[in-house]
């Protein structure tokens, strides 16, 4: 879960535990609600193509097949799909799985843009219901929906394959891996009604790999349309119903809580490493995309992006604990930081800490909170002659008023006294 933050003011080194707050997806049904999985656009992709491009391993139809991924991935593709035709209820193998994606090809194919993922893979739906069967059988065994012994792989791939399946070009819908796991001999499940078992293990191990930015859980996976989207829901903002009240402030459930509670500003620790760029640039890609999801993502890079755009900047955030990076220096994170939402575009009516900001604008801008803090920060505050010295002219000033009242209170005594004689 992300660490407790500083809240530009003296907080406590002891730690709150905080019970995590589940997540909910929206069920609704039909294509205007479906997480769509477009091309990425030529714009973004000139600007940092290799934030979008996998590096390790295809997932779906955009890297289906292209050249330079490892050889052993697809080795690795094969191992997981001969795990999963062992299991299989039908003897028919391989061609019972291109079956079941047959019915559902249809389905699959609305999640992406038909003229790419037509030109990738022109043959006659063959190709692309093996690219189904492929890819799902992996992320079953990798993520864990499917529990066989002996396929954890080594560390290296481990490493590598994990970045690529967040890339939004990289995605497989997960109803193609709940159609795999109704083809298995898993009768248990099946009698429970545990059609979304698989889904519901590869949330925990994608909650697991996402600490460094959520505390939370999701309570209905099933609802996910893919991988990311499942990311995408875990990184909503709290709702103030969710949120303990004051004073138990230190209940941050993801990077997106940022909030004001009365002069102090309260921003969740954000680890900026290099895995951090890349998730947060395809989540926005995701938002900009399918607009039904709101822009949470977008909001909070933009204000980060913002508050952190100068070397000083990432300097103080850093020195309070807020950022953490393992950039070269400041300047290198500020220039980054400045670059996150770099051609990604955002509606300020949607522009969730809006508010935050604007508060934060206002407090920064006040002519007595900048008198405050000018006089907070001088440098020989901490001399104890220059606070004795201002408690002496505070005593003077004191005696100045009172010489003053006492003057005027003899001037007004005696005129009273010669009116009446």
């Amino acid at each position: 879960m992300p660490e407790k933050c500083n809240r530009h003011a003296d907080t406590s080194d002891n730690e709150i535990q905080v019970t995590p707050v589940k997540v909910t997806i929206c069920s609704e049904g039909g294509d205007n609600y479906r997480c769509r999985l477009f091309g990425v656009p030529e714009h973004i992709s000139r600007t940092d193509r290799a934030e979008h491009e996998p590096s390790y391993i295809s997932i779906g139809p955009y890297h289906c097949r292209r050249e330079g991924l490892h050889v052993r991935s697809n080795q690795w593709k094969r191992d997981c799909k001969k795990h999963v035709i062992d299991r299989l209820e039908s003897p028919k193998g391989e061609a019972s799985l291109l079956e079941a994606m047959k019915e559902i090809e249809g389905e699959v194919r609305k999640y992406y843009d038909e003229i790419i993922s037509s030109h990738v893979l022109h043959e006659s739906g063959i190709t692309f219901r093996e690219m189904m069967v492929n890819d799902g059988c992996f992320l079953l065994i990798t993520l864990q929906g499917l529990q066989v012994p002996g396929t954890d792989g080594i560390v290296w791939d481990n490493q590598l394959w994990w970045h690529d399946i967040f890339l939004y070009g990289n995605q497989l819908p997960f109803v193609v891996l709940r159609k795999i796991y109704q083809q298995l001999n898993l009768p248990a499940d099946i009698e429970n009604g545990q059609e979304d078992c698989p889904l519901g293990r590869i949330s925990k191990v994608i909650e697991s790999g996402l600490t460094s930015y959520t505390n939370r859980t999701v309570s209905n996976p099933g609802n996910a349309d893919h991988i990311l989207h499942l990311c995408h829901e875990l990184l909503k903002p709290t709702s103030s119903a969710e949120m303990p009240p004051p004073p138990a402030s230190d209940n941050q459930q993801c990077i997106s809580d940022v909030r004001i509670v009365g002069r102090v500003v309260e921003i969740p620790k954000l680890e900026l490493q290099p895995e951090t760029w890349r998730l947060l640039r395809n989540l926005m890609l995701l938002e900009e995309t399918n607009k039904q999801l709101g822009g949470h993502v977008t909001a909070y890079c933009t204000f980060i992006s913002q508050l952190a755009s100068t070397p000083a900047d990432v300097g103080l955030l850093t020195k309070k604990g807020i950022l953490v990076h393992l950039e070269n220096s400041d300047e290198m994170a500020a220039k980054k930081l400045s670059m996150l939402c770099e051609q990604i575009d955002y509606a300020t009516e949607d522009y969730l800490i809006k508010s935050v900001w604007y508060k934060l604008d206002s407090h920064c801008s006040s002519r007595w909170w900048l008198w405050r803090a000018k006089l907070r920060r001088y440098r020989d505050w901490n001399n104890p002659l220059v606070w004795l010295g201002v408690l002496a002219a505070f005593v003077l000033f004191l005696c100045a008023i009172l010489q003053a009242a006492y003057s005027m209170l003899a001037y007004y005594k005696q005129g009273s006294q010669s009116r009446s004689t």
